[in-house]
């Protein structure tokens, strides 16, 4: 049997919980395109069923969705019925499994994983097993820097590690609820917590991503080694590598990469980035971390800063105090 059902007041002042069970493919769609998006639904077994249970949040959409194996498309003229490129969706992988294409590449879903993709963009995902996910629309557009850090994490699987374990479980208790007061907090904190997970994968991408040769992933471990040392220059990468200044330079080129000191710059910058929008180094001055991160006057760090990313160092943390942002954010650039 068919059953649809929601009930409560008007989002958002008590943000409706809505549930539904069905055999019928047409209304899981259906319900799918109201409370999701709009996508193409096949189901791939001869027996089709669906649950359903979700609620709006204040600025976000929260469903817990199990179903039968099924292939879904967001095909292009659907993704380009979205109104802006800010509108994102976060998935907790729960039970079963998923392939999901987007962007020209494909990932592997299973439990314990989790992604997040632009609704924007078109995409495809194959089901199988017993299927069920946590879904979060989320719009980004008031946020720049999780939508930065968003944007960096798109279509990777990503490992769930406790802080996002706990924000699941956060969202998972407003569905068993059909009004509460403090869904507000439970919302930002929950945010904060997958963002501040997001943010830590990303860090350990910047570390520990593969370099085009062994010589460029030599070159970075020293350069992150040596961020505090404003007189690091390609000479002294060049003397570690065993290889000439001259060999150094032609190596970057070889793979299409910055030049040796402009390599050195961005890595500062990346690291200052972060650490501006830590809450532990928050009564650390700029002036202290631009020192610390071998940039030897404040002022010149304050330029190529703001050249960089667009924003001054001030402005930045400023921001990130007023955004509720997580204890970090990346927006790094491919080095």
């Amino acid at each position: 049997m068919n059953a649809l059902t929601s009930r409560g007041a008007a989002y958002p002042d008590s943000a409706p919980l809505f549930s539904l069970s069905t055999t019928s493919l047409e209304c899981f769609v259906e319900a799918n395109d109201r409370h999701l998006l709009p996508l193409e639904v096949s189901p791939l077994t001869p027996a089709f069923c669906a649950q359903l249970r979700g609620r709006a949040l204040l600025r976000s959409w929260l469903v817990d969705i199990a179903s039968s194996p099924v292939r879904v498309a967001r095909t292009p003229r659907l993704a380009a019925q979205t109104s802006g490129d800010h509108l994102f969706k976060l998935v907790w992988q729960l039970h079963g499994g998923a392939l999901m294409s987007q962007g020209g590449q494909t990932i592997r879903l299973a439990p314990g994983k989790m992604t997040i993709y632009r609704l924007s963009s078109p995409y495809r995902l194959h089901t199988y097993g017993e299927y069920r996910a946590l879904m979060l629309r989320v719009d980004l557009a008031d946020m720049p820097e999780w939508r930065r850090l968003a944007e960096r994490c798109e279509g990777l699987a990503i490992p769930v590690d406790a802080a996002a374990y706990a924000a699941l479980a956060a969202l998972r208790v407003q569905l068993r609820r059909d009004s509460d007061p403090s869904v507000a907090q439970v919302e930002d904190a929950a945010l904060e917590l997958v963002f501040g997970s997001l943010w830590r994968y990303q860090r350990e991408q910047l570390y520990n991503a593969p370099m085009p040769s062994e010589r460029l992933t030599q070159a970075r471990r020293m350069v992150l080694e040596r961020l505090a040392d404003t007189l690091l220059a390609p000479e002294d990468l060049a003397y570690a590598l065993n290889i000439s200044v001259r060999g150094l330079y032609e190596e970057f080129r070889r793979y299409r990469m910055a030049p040796p000191a402009a390599f050195i710059r961005e890595l500062r910058l990346e690291q200052c980035y972060l650490a501006l929008l830590d809450t532990a180094l928050q009564q650390c001055s700029i002036t202290h971390i631009a020192l610390e991160h071998g940039f030897s006057d404040g002022a010149h760090f304050a330029r190529v800063f703001r050249k960089r990313y667009g924003v001054s160092p001030g402005d930045l943390r400023a921001r990130r105090k007023h955004s509720g942002l997580p204890s970090g954010a990346i927006t790094a650039s491919r080095l």
